[in-house]
């Protein structure tokens, strides 16, 4: 009997501990904040937040070059001041890279972040048919953050920072990425499921006729600032815009960039974006497609409706084809700018979330994207050589499989991996 009893004892003693165990082990649900919880501070909104740069040092223009500490200018937030914004990101496909961006009803912003976003601060897949997209709301406590300019883009991020490029160029950053759990728990926080819409206003409409809206250097400076205050990071829907290949501004359109090297240099490809392990130069490179409401190829890139889709090497849909030449689509994207200041060569560049905000018209499905083929005679028309550096009598030239052209972009354009 004791036998038994102890027996007894011990199973009960072992279901007890892991029981306690396993209770230990399941999380709390997470908590979902409100405005209460933020009450001992003061609600600002996005584009009051964006104007705190531009009173402290009078324009975005001249002071985001990042090539030393007296053109690289940052804002310390001290104030017990708060933002709350909708999700408008998603970094899941790999486009996106440790940003975050929240957009309110006077504008967006970039919050610095970390990888995963998408799991913690989700945002859904955009349904053309009633211009929804499910969203989150973040809270973000600014005090002790950075507000800082990138060529005319403004973040919130944490301190500072300095460091070498790949190529041993010293680089200087306005603000750093948030990238510590702890801090972000003290400044980020999950505000429970919203809803983008078109109709509320939360993402930009934009047409043939309406794309002067999102247009902010016409000449008019200081009223540029300020339209830029309100239209740079947000989401936009770009209508019936088309693609176009060509040389713009001496840069090649569609094509990818080596960065790792000096001078930069480009080449034709026709894939949104370059990740082959093989390559000897480089496994990852960002691409550049150009769409217009123009009818022909423009002729510069300052200028409205002109926008480059910027996508990552590292992206998920990096090696897809993309659409063909004088092909009409629509496209869902975040839409930044690169420049040091209010120029006609500063570039509008879209950021895509997903492969499928790119969305082809149906009318035109006959032939939306370049084939292989398609894409070795259009270069080898352009330049006497195929994409794999070969020409049409069968000879090899390394000059032209490495690299096309000297670029006149820079290094560190927006989307790069340096």
């Amino acid at each position: 009997m004791k036998t038994i009893l102890k027996a007894y004892w011990m199973l009960a003693v072992a279901v007890l501990a892991v029981g306690c165990y396993n209770d230990q082990e399941v999380p709390a649900p997470e908590k979902i904040y409100a405005d209460e919880d933020f009450s001992s501070l003061q609600h600002v909104t996005i584009r009051e937040v964006k104007q705190m740069y531009l009173d402290a040092f009078g324009s975005l223009a001249d002071n985001g070059e990042n090539t030393s500490w007296e053109d690289t200018k940052f804002l310390k937030i001290e104030q017990d001041i708060y933002i709350k914004g909708k999700v408008q990101s998603n970094d899941e496909e790999g486009n996106v890279y440790k940003s975050l961006y929240l957009c309110d009803e006077s504008g967006a912003i970039e919050v610095k972040l970390t990888n995963g976003n998408y799991l913690h601060y989700p945002s859904g897949h955009f349904d053309p048919a009633t211009g929804t997209m499910p969203s989150s709301w973040v809270y973000v406590k600014l005090n002790g953050l950075y507000l800082g300019n990138y060529r005319m883009m403004l973040s919130i991020g944490g301190a500072p920072s300095s460091s070498y490029n790949k190529v041993g160029e010293h680089k200087f950053y306005a603000n750093s990425n948030i990238e510590n759990k702890t801090t972000i728990a003290e400044h980020v926080f999950y505000g429970g499921p919203a809803e983008l819409s078109v109709a509320e206003g939360d993402i930009l409409v934009v047409t043939p006729e309406t794309k002067n809206e999102i247009y902010c250097h016409a000449g008019n400076y200081e009223g540029d600032e300020q339209k830029a205050l309100d239209v740079l990071g947000r989401l936009v829907w770009l209508k019936d815009v088309t693609c176009r290949y060509g040389v713009v501004d001496e840069n090649l359109y569609p094509s990818w960039m080596d960065t790792n090297v000096r001078p930069v240099v480009s080449k034709y490809w026709y894939k949104w974006a370059f990740n082959d392990k093989t390559y000897a130069q480089a496994a990852n490179l960002y691409g550049s497609v150009l769409f217009t409401y123009d009818q022909k190829l423009p002729t510069y890139m300052g200028k409205a409706g002109v926008y480059v889709v910027r996508t990552s090497g590292y992206a998920r849909f990096a090696g897809k084809p993309i659409v063909n030449d004088g092909q009409k689509v629509d496209i869902l994207a975040t839409i930044g700018i690169y420049g040091k200041y209010w120029a006609d060569y500063a570039t509008y560049q879209l950021t895509v979330n997903r492969h499928e905000d790119i969305m082809i018209h149906e009318a035109d499905k006959w032939a939306p994207y370049i084939s292989d083929e398609e894409a070795n005679a259009d270069v080898f028309a352009r330049t006497g050589y195929f994409l794999n550096g070969i020409n049409a009598d069968g000879e090899y030239n390394v000059d032209y499989d490495s690299y096309y052209t000297p670029s006149t972009e820079d290094a560190d354009s927006e989307g790069s991996l340096d």
